[in-house]
């Protein structure tokens, strides 16, 4: 029988038993041969031997563990000696002789001990100074199902403090956070729920600027509010510390840490084409529109998306406080950034082979109501001109739209079924339809 299938259901007697039953170790049972009473004294005497190394053993090992506390880095390096005398020991290479440099390694390994509990001591103090500026943000919207009729959905997610006046204080989050909501609340200290109002959005870049008013505030018994401040997001590299604060779940505000992945990435969600910063921070849901702080506690980042597969862990992606912060303090003056109202994506193989060229934006989906609805474009169409500039791709048309200010006309021009189209659009802010 193998030795490791007989462990597994053997209580740890038995299994000792095991090596030491001569038994069950030899083929069939054998009858223990009688022992010789010469062997007495010989067995007697190696009892005795035992006991002293034993003893002895105990004994080394009762007296290290007695002064253990007590040792020193500086215990484990030979001391140098000179030329005046005393005991010359062996360079390993270190300027001192022996195994450690009493200069730099010793305090190498000292100092590495300090940074690591120095670093928790930091990441602990940030969270506490930075952690009043996040907020919960629930939402209330509602749906219309052709089965069920209109239905109720509860929605959560997270957003923090940039900045405020003698009326309002004003709050950062995610476009998808706030869209589509008849009714907003953020939570000030987890427990505060007070009514939100849309500012302003820039669905292209997915941002938005609640307010919550400064009467409402202290009405609540809140007096003073923690305002987050922006980092310089061009100057994180990978590997750098961040932590990633938000309303996981909904279940309140939490933290978690982590390390800059990758920056400048670009990634396409819905067709918006963003810019971010790569983190294996724990990003989940609930956390859009929270802030990603650095070792200094700065905002460098907006907590928007992350990778979800089966087979994928830690990927998480924060939109950058370069490109983030302008748009903030834009929409804080209540000017939101209009968009055309499309998804779009690179041309299909199938139609470039029919038109001999890539160039254009694809349009996959328009959104009811929206401007691009509105001036009459279609799915299917394919944009190859947006006030005045030629399209190229899909990104382009997205930077295009970037540029223009609420209420401006602009004429974009393409293919249908073949067949060129010019048309006016309006671009109306999102507030207005």
């Amino acid at each position: 029988m193998n030795e490791f299938e007989t462990n597994e259901n053997r209580t740890p007697d038995e299994t000792i038993n095991r090596y030491f039953d001569s038994s069950e170790t030899n083929t069939g049972a054998q009858e223990a041969a009688p022992v010789k009473k010469s062997h007495y004294y010989r067995n007697f005497i190696i009892c005795i031997l035992i006991f002293s190394l034993c003893l002895g053993s105990i004994s080394f090992g009762l007296t290290a563990s007695g002064v253990v506390s007590g040792i020193k880095a500086e215990d484990f390096v030979p001391a140098s000696t000179g030329a005046e005398g005393g005991d010359e020991t062996e360079d390993y290479g270190s300027e001192d002789g022996g195994l450690f440099d009493k200069g730099e390694e010793a305090d190498a390994m000292s100092m590495s001990a300090e940074s690591i509990y120095e670093a928790s001591l930091n990441r602990i103090a940030i969270i506490k100074a930075v952690k009043p500026s996040v907020v919960a943000i629930s939402t209330v919207a509602y749906t219309q199902d052709w089965f069920f009729g209109t239905q109720e959905v509860d929605g959560s997610g997270s957003g923090f403090i940039f900045a405020k006046d003698a009326y309002n204080v004003y709050i950062a989050t995610n476009n998808h956070v706030i869209s589509g909501a008849t009714d907003i609340t953020v939570s000030f200290n987890e427990d505060t729920p007070l009514a939100g109002v849309v500012v302003g959005t820039d669905q292209n870049a997915d941002l938005a600027v609640v307010s919550v008013s400064a009467a409402d505030l202290k009405a609540a018994g809140i007096n003073e509010v923690v305002v987050a401040t922006f980092g310089d997001s061009d100057s994180v590299s990978s590997g750098d510390p961040v932590i990633a604060i938000g309303n996981a779940l909904g279940e309140g505000i939490t933290a978690t840490s982590g390390i800059v992945s990758a920056i400048s990435k670009k990634i396409n969600i819905q067709g918006k084409t963003l810019t971010v910063i790569q983190t294996d921070a724990a990003i989940n849901a609930g956390n859009s529109g929270g802030p990603l702080f650095n070792s200094k506690g700065e905002v460098i980042g907006i907590n928007t998306a992350k990778f979800s597969s089966e087979t994928v862990e830690g990927i998480g992606y924060s939109i950058t406080s370069n490109v983030a912060a302008p748009i903030f303090e834009k929409l804080a003056t209540g000017e939101s950034t209009p968009t055309l109202g499309v998804t779009v994506q690179a041309v299909p193989e199938e139609y470039v082979s029919q038109l001999g060229t890539s160039a254009g934006a694809y349009v996959v989906d328009v959104t009811e109501g929206g401007n691009a609805y509105l001036a009459g474009i279609q799915t299917g169409d394919i944009i190859t001109s947006f006030n005045g500039e030629s399209i190229f791709g899909p990104d382009q048309l997205v930077e295009q739209v970037k540029e223009c200010s609420a209420n401006q006309v602009v004429e974009v021009s393409g293919l249908r079924n073949g067949k060129q189209f010019t048309l006016s659009v309006t671009l109306y802010p999102p507030e207005t339809y």
